[in-house]
């Protein structure tokens, strides 16, 4: 007889965890499972089906049926969006504005509100890469990537504050980028409460931090119909 110990029922109900399950191994549990079981518990076994044509057809027909779901409220949701002109169409934070937004429209607000705070933590580390530089042995330089990535270890909202300090980040935009890091910290640990009230505030506050860094309108002004460079204050 081995020296372990088969573990006991009781034993094996106190602090243990399966691993991941075979696709096998899911199956033969749903051939096994009381009806009762499974009748109250969430299943998604869709890629235990088969790579057939069929199969394709069947799971685009669903999806297109779950995008219809709340289509109306998602059409109305576009206009609580507010309107932005970003530099730089192909920069990865445009296209990770564009996904924090269209979580927005299409409802998933728990997610809205934490992806805004990721578009915002970018948006004023990639200010502080353009804009610091450091003097080594009399030559100054950009610091290399690894010293930058150290930055990872610092909150968002301290580098706002120190890009505010060094009048590279105005008032507002600081502000939005503290309340931006809150409100994705709240979410990121389960404290969430309003998660719509809140994705909104979040989209809000994400509007004033693009507007501070990488709007066209930071740099410029319509004057008499025309888009020309701010004038530089003194």
């Amino acid at each position: 007889m081995s020296g372990r110990r088969r573990m006991s029922d009781e034993q094996a109900g106190l602090g243990s965890s399966p691993g991941p399950l075979s696709k096998e191994q899911i199956d033969a549990l749903l051939r096994a499972a009381p009806n009762e079981l499974l009748a109250s518990a969430y299943k998604d076994v869709r890629s235990n089906e088969p790579k057939y044509d069929q199969t394709r057809q069947q799971f685009g027909q669903s999806l297109e049926e779950k995008s219809g779901l709340g289509l109306s409220e998602s059409v109305e949701r576009i206009w609580e969006l507010p309107a932005v002109i970003l530099k730089r169409a192909d920069d990865e934070y445009v296209r990770l504005y564009v996904e924090a937004s269209d979580l927005f429209v299409a409802g998933y607000f728990y997610s809205c509100v934490a992806m805004c705070g990721i578009v915002g933590e970018k948006l004023v580390k990639d200010l502080l890469r353009a804009s610091v530089l450091i003097s080594v042995d009399g030559e100054t330089k950009r610091p290399s990537e690894e010293a930058f990535d150290q930055l990872e270890h610092i909150d968002a909202s301290a580098i706002a504050l120190f890009l505010n300090r060094g009048q590279l980040l105005s008032d507002d935009a600081r502000k939005a980028a503290r309340d931006l890091s809150e409100l994705r910290n709240q979410y990121a640990h389960a404290r969430g409460k309003n998660p719509r009230t809140d994705a909104l505030k979040s989209i809000g506050k994400l509007h004033v931090l693009l507007e501070g860094t990488v709007s066209i309108l930071k740099d410029h002004e319509v004057i008499e119909g025309k888009l020309v460079p701010r004038a530089v204050k003194t």
